[in-house]
């Protein structure tokens, strides 16, 4: 394993590594056979071996594949011969059969299938590991909490600041606070002179009009940046949000923006709103976890990118 390059995050290169061993294996032996049949049908031919005439949701189910891919699979079964549809009782679906070829050739694939069984036992049984009792575990992990509800978490839970502090402005972070801003800027959008303009004198357009900036500093440097900018008595804008993107941490853009929401209750403030671009998804998600609802925008926007206004409505 000293040259293995995929472990957890490679998970799936794995099993696919895996699911090419096995049908590289065994498509050469159907082809030797004479057998026209591929590797990526049987779940199909399988299901309908052991359990007789199914529906297309039936067979879903029990590969815990959509029913989209199975349909696509039973239509090309079908043109192999293999399979046919008939009409249930009360004609709203279709149940998959075996034709009278599709049984022939399941007879020919059984020998193959039990050869091929006992190859990945004996496998299995060299690798000294319960293989089926680790996918299964995985599975039913997954079924409790699904891959994106847990990416979700990992990726916006809050974090301690251990890898990171926040700290209040200082101008020898000026620059940074220009350039975190600038980079996502120019990725996604084009800089306007609104942004120009308070990126460069963010003392004068931010700071000394009753604002505040935030950095989150790793190893003496800012790598992340937010302002709340004062717009009327009462009223705070977050705005400026930027990590770089070289050294994101999880948690880093979730913890600026709770900084503001923390700065903004201490000033017993009415009003937290921002602005922001359907295009910037990932950020939205992020303000939504936070509390910000959409509204429909009270002002003319200085911003000719923003098409989307937010509002900090915590819930109770």
């Amino acid at each position: 394993m000293g040259n293995e390059l995929y472990f957890e995050l490679g998970l799936g290169t794995r099993m696919r590594r895996l699911i090419e061993t096995l049908t590289n294996g065994m498509e050469k032996v159907y082809a030797e056979a004479g057998i026209e049949f591929r590797t990526g049908h049987f779940y199909a031919l399988y299901a309908i071996v052991e359990r007789g005439p199914l529906t297309i949701n039936e067979i879903a189910s029990l590969a815990g594949f959509s029913h989209s891919a199975v349909s696509q699979t039973i239509k090309k079964l079908v043109g192999l011969g293999i399979f046919e549809t008939r009409a249930t009782d009360d004609g709203r679906q279709k149940r998959v059969h075996l034709t009278d070829h599709g049984v022939r050739v399941v007879e020919k694939l059984k020998p193959t299938w039990m050869a091929v069984e006992a190859v990945v036992k004996d496998a299995v049984a060299e690798s000294g590991i319960d293989l089926l009792g680790a996918i299964a575990g995985v599975e039913q992990a997954f079924r409790r909490k699904s891959v994106y509800d847990r990416l979700q978490e990992k990726l916006y839970a809050p974090q301690s600041h251990a890898r990171f502090e926040l700290v209040p402005y200082d101008a020898r972070w000026r620059q940074a606070f220009h350039e975190l801003n600038i980079w996502w800027l120019k990725e996604y959008f084009a800089v306007e002179p609104v942004d120009e303009t308070m990126l460069s004198d963010p003392e004068g357009t931010i700071l000394d009009k009753g604002g505040e900036i935030y950095f989150a500093i790793v190893g003496g440097e800012a790598v992340g940046t937010v302002a709340m900018k004062l717009d009327k008595p009462g009223r705070f804008e977050l705005t400026k949000l930027g990590v770089d993107p070289r050294v994101q941490q999880g948690g880093m853009g979730r913890a600026l923006c709770e900084k503001v929401i923390e700065r903004f209750q201490a000033r017993a403030g009415t009003l937290l709103f921002l602005e922001t671009n359907t295009v910037l998804t990932p950020a939205i998600k992020l303000y939504e976890k936070l509390d910000f609802v959409e509204k429909p925008s009270p002002h003319s926007s200085p911003y000719r990118r923003s098409n989307y206004y937010m509002e900090w409505r915590p819930s109770q």
